[in-house]
């Protein structure tokens, strides 16, 4: 047993996650996770009710994921609803759930709008919706602009079919790492490098002229800047779902949950704008390994 008075460790992040999720819905409700591959938040292997929707059934995602050593094949599920490309979740998925789980998937989304609707449209009565999303104060997105709600919309009213030149162009550009790797916890220290040579950021651009999906992150957030995007959203009648619950960051993730009934933020649009201001004053002052020039060649 440990000493009396002895520090318990820090919590993991699987268990710092259930905890935000669990704050609004119970364990045993019926549960959708998006998208989560090798690193489910609520798997049916530790009893969940839990039913999993991907763009790749489980042998694809196994095949995906070879090349990766850190992953094991046992973490990845079996895929309940695989999606066909272009398709929505609603229009494949017949049931409703208490829960639509969304673990560092927002992001990756062609429309941000549209990603929620189809959410909402999946849900049970008195269901919500829970998001894990990355800070990209505390990833490699460090560098690049917070999105705009025009551009949201903009995207949701004409959405491309795949990511844009300049989503892809903007990722390589001004991707990084930090000490080394590609997420950090507030309070870091050390150097930061780009991960592209110039020559890989145009081939990466070149890439949307494919018609295959490349994977990047579309959409950049702080944690105020998401909350006073949504509120706004919902305000505005693009969106019916209102902010339940938030978990400000812990590590580089920051937690949201969403709802039809929700009350919302608590908090006036002028006090989110201000928090969503602060977000970005509490950035470190960045130094570069070698300010003069990039990498030689791609990582």
């Amino acid at each position: 047993m440990p000493e009396s008075g002895a520090a318990r460790p820090a919590p993991s992040r699987l268990e710092t996650r259930r905890e935000f999720v669990f704050r609004t819905s119970d364990p045993g409700c019926r549960i959708l996770e998006i998208g989560p591959a090798h690193n489910a938040i609520l798997p049916k292997r530790d009893g969940y009710d839990t039913r999993v929707v991907d763009y790749l059934d489980r042998a694809g995602l196994v095949e995906k994921y070879r090349e990766f050593g850190q992953y094991s094949p046992e973490d990845i599920e079996e895929v309940d609803y695989v999606l066909p490309a272009g398709s929505s979740m609603s229009d494949v998925i017949g049931d409703r759930f208490q829960l639509v789980l969304a673990s560092h998937v927002l992001e990756h989304t062609i429309s941000l709008i549209d990603f929620l609707n189809d959410c909402a449209r999946l849900l049970a009565p008195g269901g919500v919706v829970t998001l894990v999303v990355p800070d990209h104060r505390y990833c490699f997105d460090r560098f690049r602009e917070r999105s705009s709600i025009a551009r949201v919309i903009d995207t949701a009213l004409a959405p491309p079919p795949v990511h844009t030149v300049g989503t892809l162009t903007d990722f390589a550009l001004n991707a990084v790492k930090h000490r080394g790797t590609t997420s950090w916890a507030p309070g870091h220290q050390g150097t930061y490098a780009f991960v592209h040579d110039l020559p890989a950021v145009k081939g990466n651009a070149a890439r949307a002229a494919e018609t295959d999906y490349v994977d990047v992150h579309n959409w950049v957030f702080s944690p105020n800047h998401l909350r006073l995007m949504l509120h706004d959203l919902q305000s505005l009648d693009y969106i019916p779902l209102r902010e339940v619950a938030f978990q400000d960051t812990i590590g580089h993730e920051f937690f949201l949950t969403l709802g039809p009934d929700g009350a919302g933020p608590g908090l006036s649009r002028e006090q989110l704008v201000v928090l969503a201001d602060e977000d970005e004053s509490a950035r470190d002052r960045p130094v570069f390994e070698n300010p003069a020039r990039r990498p030689k060649a791609a990582e």
